[in-house]
């Protein structure tokens, strides 16, 4: 069990970390509904995550049991695809970064500079889709908010580290009591930094709005900086661990 423990801890960790649905959520909690819209969506967050890892576990008990207890070449090559698949999301996420961060740098220095359509190009475009999209978060129901937090538990990222945590829990031979305990950890840990703020915000919503304001802007200016961090480690340790099983 302590095993499954090591393995799942980081990867949960990778879902808790994850800035898109931290977004929403603080969206939907400033939003006029946001009382009963958090908690349908921190529910669809939860059936989408629990879904996913039950799912993926479940494959993962039907590969061929490990000739030994540390070697298992299928293992290995499975955990390398997925941390090589996480480091190419990291590189996608840098570059796209990088780029975003150039354009916005020249629109300022073509608006500072009086230039025709400074700050119009793909960066302003970029800032206004992502302005309209809050917008719409923020008119969310209940049931549309229910749709959202299970949607966004399929992102690509998230599939990914699921499925390294449903091999770790599932291909390890663990018993049935651990393999329960080992999804509802990984759950529980993946889904906190969304259940705590909504927890305390249905609880004492003026009190928690100055905050939900300052995590917003917060993530806003350095989601893909803290995003890609986390991302490329976590890449590069589910490479290390499948390397140890060859």
């Amino acid at each position: 069990m302590a095993g499954i423990i090591g393995h799942i801890l980081p990867l949960a960790l990778g879902v808790a970390l994850s800035s898109v649905p931290i977004v929403v959520m603080v969206l939907i909690l400033l939003s006029p509904r946001g009382r009963w819209s958090s908690l349908t969506y921190l529910i669809g967050a939860v059936i989408g995550l629990a879904g996913l890892t039950t799912l993926f576990t479940a494959v993962a008990t039907l590969l061929p049991p490990a000739p030994s207890s540390s070697k298992s070449p299928l293992i290995a090559t499975i955990e390398v695809a997925l941390g090589a698949g996480l480091l190419f999301i990291a590189a996608v996420r840098w570059r796209r970064a990088r780029r975003l961060h150039h354009e916005q740098t020249e629109g300022h220095a073509a608006a500072a500079a009086g230039a025709p359509g400074g700050g119009t190009g793909t960066a302003a475009k970029s800032q206004t889709g992502a302005a309209k999209w809050m917008a719409k978060v923020t008119t969310l129901g209940p049931i549309p908010s229910l749709g959202v937090g299970f949607v966004l538990m399929l992102r690509p990222k998230n599939l990914l580290l699921t499925i390294a945590a449903g091999v770790a829990i599932g291909a390890g031979g663990a018993t049935f009591s651990e393999v329960v305990v080992g999804i509802a950890l990984f759950v529980v840990l993946g889904i906190s930094t969304l259940a705590a703020p909504i927890i305390f915000a249905v609880v004492d919503p003026s009190r928690m709005r100055r905050p939900l304001e300052e995590t917003r802007i917060w993530i806003e200016g350095n989601s893909a900086t803290v995003t890609t961090i986390v991302v490329l480690v976590l890449g590069t340790v589910i490479i290390g661990s499948g390397l140890a099983h060859y």
